[in-house]
């Protein structure tokens, strides 16, 4: 689907020029005690697998294009869960295979004047947080959920002599979910500005941002009276004036002020319109050192955000904080700031806009003998809707040391909880589960030869929960053979 969507949106005029290709393909076997992921239900099995995997990278005069990935898939059945009693068994959309493929391309219509850019990305994610296993491929409790992501964007841009640059963006994407408990869903929006030039100290953006949000089967919103009716589609407006100041090399101010104009439906029939303002800061007192505080007010309140990058030889450290609108199926679907081998942020697959405050923590060093990798997220997410509130908290340390030219190793701990807080302003511990898990991983690989290595993989998962059915402890073997082709 994504390298479809990309290969199709761009020119083929454009690709008169040099391609760069790969391909491999890794076959495997995958002993687990715990197939099920239950309690009190563990039975064992052996699970064959085989994943292709590929890249393509097209670069031309006015096109370029890059398409990576893979897909796993496996042997086991649903006939094989359902003689296990395993939940997934009984699911007639569980599928035997999961894509990680990630597709991006752009290609210049009209010189210095339209340009297409297009993305596309295939994975996975959970169809419901608070019960676990939705990271497994294999989807054996029926908690995993295939989603296909694509986005297509005409960008028309033209500079004003040394004056300004006016651009207008618009852009569709859709999001197709195989589970059936999730609803596919568009978005359509418009973005328009008059950017000043960037020789003087002084900068101004004027702005204006439309979106549109759609959901294909939309489930019924409630009325505070608790009446039940369909759901609306969900738009989000807003236009305003962005200034900037800079001090010297190091130093700018920068303001904005606004209006925006929200439809969406709350709960309690809350304000979504009003003034926006955000006064803020930035420092950059090395070119590999980036500092921005500010401090601002939406129609949901405060809105204070600062982000830190910091890179050095050897070192890539990033930290930031937020509070923004958003969607369930963004942050399930954008993927993480920072480690695409570790899982999406999670969120509710709600229809409702969602008010997500989030502070992330990102590390890594890359030595001589050794390489260190940590990510860390803390989101509080409260859906607009019905005022239900939950946090996510996730932190992953991989920790892979140089051994020699022949063998590889890496070791990896994670810690996820997932808790639901409150609805409609009280303790919902009876109405959702809490999870809490944590994962310890370690992979030891040997070269065969230029085309050929090995790996052994040893997991271990221990997954506590308010609700006994969502528990469960895994011990996971996977030996892998890796074919570059």
């Amino acid at each position: 689907m994504p390298c479809v969507v990309v290969g199709c949106a761009l020119p083929a005029s454009g690709f008169a020029a040099e391609f760069t290709t790969s391909a491999a393909v890794a076959p495997g076997v995958t002993y687990t005690d715990n197939v099920c992921l239950s309690n009190d239900n563990k039975r064992d099995a052996w699970v064959g697998t085989v994943t292709p995997s590929g890249s393509i990278k097209g670069q031309g005069n006015k096109a370029s294009f890059n398409v990576n990935g893979s897909v796993q898939f496996n042997t086991l059945t649903d006939s094989q869960l359902k003689d296990n009693d395993c939940a997934g068994g009984s699911l007639g959309n569980r599928s035997q295979f999961s894509p990680n493929i990630t597709a991006k391309g752009s290609a210049i219509l009209i010189d210095d004047w339209l340009k297409l850019n297009a993305s596309g990305r295939a994975n996975q994610n959970e169809v419901t947080p608070f019960v676990g296993g939705g990271g497994d491929s294999f989807d054996t409790n029926g908690n995993t959920n295939t989603y296909y992501r694509y986005s297509l964007s005409p960008v028309l841009s033209r500079r004003l002599k040394d004056f300004a640059t006016y651009n207008l963006r618009y852009n569709y994407n859709e999001v197709i979910n195989t589970a059936d408990s999730v609803s596919n869903s568009s978005s359509d929006s418009w973005s328009t500005n008059l950017e000043s030039g960037s020789s003087s100290r002084v900068s101004w953006d004027l702005f204006g941002d439309y979106r549109k949000v759609s959901y294909d089967n939309s489930d019924l919103f409630y009325e505070e009276d608790g009446t039940a009716v369909p759901r609306e589609d969900s738009e989000l407006k807003s236009a305003g004036l962005n200034l900037g100041y800079r001090i010297d090399r190091r130093w700018q101010v920068t303001g904005t002020y606004g209006w925006e104009w929200n439809d969406f439906q709350t709960y309690n029939d809350e304000d979504t319109d009003g003034k926006t303002w955000d006064l803020g800061v930035n420092w950059t007192p090395t070119p590999r050192t980036k500092v921005s505080v500010g401090m601002g007010d939406r129609f949901f309140g405060k809105t204070p955000r600062f982000s830190i990058s910091h890179r050095h030889k050897r070192n890539v450290f990033s930290a930031s904080y937020r509070k923004s609108i958003t969607f369930g199926r963004d942050i399930l679907t954008e993927g993480n700031d920072f480690n695409q081998s570790v899982r999406n942020f999670s969120s509710q697959n709600s229809q409702s806009p969602i008010i997500d405050e989030r502070f992330t923590l990102g590390y890594t060093y890359t030595g001589r003998r050794a390489s260190i990798n940590f990510i860390g997220s803390h989101s509080d997410q409260t859906q607009e809707d019905n005022g239900e509130k939950s946090t996510y908290d996730d932190i992953a340390l991989t920790f892979s040391p140089l051994i020699s030219r022949t063998y590889t190793m890496s070791a990896t701990v994670s810690w996820r909880q997932d808790e639901p807080r409150s609805i409609f302003g009280q303790n919902s511990t009876q109405l959702a589960n809490n999870s809490e898990a944590w994962t310890t991983s370690l992979t030891v690989g040997r070269e065969l030869n230029e085309r050929m290595n090995i790996s052994l993989n040893y997991r271990y998962t221990d997954q506590q929960s308010d609700n006994q059915f969502s528990e469960y402890q895994e011990n996971r073997i996977m030996a892998t053979l890796n074919i570059r082709l």
